[in-house]
Protein backbone atom coordinates (compact mmCIF):
# COMPACT_ATOMS: atom_id res chain seq x y z
CA UNK A 1 0.00 0.00 0.00
CA UNK A 2 1.45 3.33 -1.16
CA UNK A 3 1.56 5.97 1.88
CA UNK A 4 -0.61 9.56 0.55
CA UNK A 5 -1.96 12.24 2.08
CA UNK A 6 -5.43 10.89 2.67
CA UNK A 7 -4.05 7.90 4.53
CA UNK A 8 -2.19 9.82 6.89
CA UNK A 9 -5.43 12.02 7.73
CA UNK A 10 -7.07 8.36 7.80
CA UNK A 11 -4.41 7.24 10.48
CA UNK A 12 -4.13 10.56 12.51
CA UNK A 13 -7.91 10.45 12.67
CA UNK A 14 -8.00 7.15 13.92
CA UNK A 15 -4.86 7.85 16.33
CA UNK A 16 -7.06 11.04 18.08
CA UNK A 17 -10.11 8.78 17.72
CA UNK A 18 -8.36 6.33 19.94
CA UNK A 19 -6.68 8.59 22.47
CA UNK A 20 -10.21 10.43 22.75
CA UNK A 21 -11.69 6.81 23.98
CA UNK A 22 -9.17 6.00 26.43
CA UNK A 23 -8.93 9.34 28.16
CA UNK A 24 -12.81 8.65 29.00
CA UNK A 25 -14.12 11.74 27.84
CA UNK A 26 -17.25 11.95 25.97
CA UNK A 27 -16.68 11.28 22.17
CA UNK A 28 -16.79 14.08 19.69
CA UNK A 29 -17.67 11.40 17.13
CA UNK A 30 -19.91 8.41 17.34
CA UNK A 31 -18.62 4.82 15.83
CA UNK A 32 -21.03 5.00 13.36
CA UNK A 33 -19.78 8.23 11.92
CA UNK A 34 -16.06 6.89 12.46
CA UNK A 35 -16.88 3.99 10.31
CA UNK A 36 -18.84 5.94 7.64
CA UNK A 37 -15.72 8.38 7.74
CA UNK A 38 -13.08 5.60 7.19
CA UNK A 39 -15.25 4.16 4.22
CA UNK A 40 -15.88 7.63 2.69
CA UNK A 41 -11.91 8.28 2.59
CA UNK A 42 -10.78 4.70 1.75
CA UNK A 43 -13.05 5.11 -1.47
CA UNK A 44 -12.12 9.10 -2.48
CA UNK A 45 -8.12 7.64 -2.00
CA UNK A 46 -9.28 4.59 -4.16
CA UNK A 47 -10.88 7.06 -6.87
CA UNK A 48 -7.46 9.01 -6.57
CA UNK A 49 -5.37 6.19 -7.16
CA UNK A 50 -7.32 5.24 -10.27
CA UNK A 51 -7.22 8.60 -11.91
CA UNK A 52 -3.70 9.62 -10.92
CA UNK A 53 -1.03 6.47 -11.45
CA UNK A 54 2.03 8.92 -10.68
CA UNK A 55 2.67 8.96 -7.38
CA UNK A 56 3.91 12.62 -7.24
CA UNK A 57 0.64 13.76 -9.36
CA UNK A 58 -1.32 11.85 -6.70
CA UNK A 59 0.21 13.55 -3.47
CA UNK A 60 -0.11 16.87 -5.69
CA UNK A 61 -4.04 16.21 -6.24
CA UNK A 62 -4.75 14.73 -3.00
CA UNK A 63 -3.21 17.76 -1.11
CA UNK A 64 -5.23 19.90 -3.15
CA UNK A 65 -8.27 17.89 -2.06
CA UNK A 66 -7.52 18.66 1.44
CA UNK A 67 -7.15 22.30 1.59
CA UNK A 68 -10.06 22.78 -0.94
CA UNK A 69 -12.16 20.72 1.46
CA UNK A 70 -10.63 22.37 4.10
CA UNK A 71 -11.82 25.71 3.29
CA UNK A 72 -15.06 24.75 2.55
CA UNK A 73 -15.56 24.23 5.54
CA UNK A 74 -14.34 26.84 7.15
CA UNK A 75 -16.32 29.17 4.64
CA UNK A 76 -19.66 26.99 5.57
CA UNK A 77 -18.94 27.30 9.85
CA UNK A 78 -18.63 31.15 9.32
CA UNK A 79 -22.04 31.36 7.52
Amino acid sequence: MKLTPLNITLAVVLLWVISEWQSGQEMLVSWGWLVVWIIVISLIDLGFRLVFEDLSRLWIMQVAFMLLVGILIILLKLQ
